[in-house]
């Protein structure tokens, strides 16, 4: 990096913006202040600025502050432009007329799927996500399918020993647990998540690669575990979530 061209400021709002996330939606000038390693004047300039321009929202009965419509406008803006989303849209669109089911597309950024598309029909679902929402890798299909290509190494690095946060009744906690079902994954092309997200919800999920063939995103079908049990999902939906990765995958450039 060539620092006559490093703008610190920028950098230092760009932090403040970075220290909001899931588990942080507010936060006290104290609490930026500290997250972000500036002292209070410097940090409430910063802020004012960001308020003013509608990246930052204050609350005026708990004085915390939350991001402004701005930061989500950019956060689609991100989303829809990738080139993924917009190849693999329609056919994630046809396979969800197809099943009848919700379909999804995620990529994965380091221990998490980040949703980046969606097609959602008017059956019941479990779990409320939405374009944007992000889920661990160790409990979703669409998690581990992007994690084939890890060796045993990399997975160590990237999620731990384990054991693992449970989430479903079936969650895999422990590393030789989630190997062996990597492994199981690796041989037949496809991973089920049999509850392990949430009681009453399953889910079938196939790997998306690039024109590199290494995996990319991921896409899969959704369905409460009422309407299908895993044998039923295996006999009539596993086919049509890979039939469909493999073509985004062909219009991506792989060669499968």
């Amino acid at each position: 990096m060539d620092n006559r061209y490093f703008v610190v400021a920028l950098e230092r709002g760009l932090k403040i913006l970075e220290a909001f996330s899931e588990q942080n939606r507010s936060l006290t000038l104290t609490e930026i202040s500290s997250a972000v390693e500036l002292n209070k004047s410097t940090t409430f300039r910063f802020i004012y600025t960001l308020e003013n321009l509608g990246y930052l929202e204050r609350d005026p009965e708990t004085k915390r502050y939350r991001p402004g419509l701005k930061v989500l406008r950019l956060g689609f803006v991100a989303l829809n432009s990738l080139e993924l989303v917009q190849i693999a849209r329609p056919y994630l669109k046809a396979l969800s007329t197809r099943c009848g089911e919700t379909t999804n597309m995620t990529i994965r950024d380091g221990d998490q799927i980040v949703y980046v598309a969606r097609n959602k029909t008017q059956q019941v679902i479990s779990v409320n996500l939405q374009l944007g929402s992000r889920l661990p890798v160790h409990c979703t299909s669409m998690g581990k399918v992007q994690l084939v290509d890890l060796s045993r190494e990399e997975l160590d690095q990237l999620l731990g020993p384990g054991p693992y946060p449970v989430l479903g009744p079936n969650t895999i906690r422990t590393f030789d647990g989630l190997t062996a079902e990597l492994e199981k994954i690796r041989r037949q092309g496809y991973a089920i998540n049999d509850e392990e997200l949430a009681a009453g919800l399953r889910s079938v999920a196939a790997p998306i690669r690039g024109y590199q063939n290494k995996v990319v995103a991921a896409i899969n079908i959704s369905i409460p575990s009422a309407r299908a049990s895993r044998q039923e999902m295996e006999e009539t939906l596993v086919a049509m979530v890979v039939e469909t990765a493999q073509e985004i995958s062909l219009a991506l450039g792989a060669t499968v």
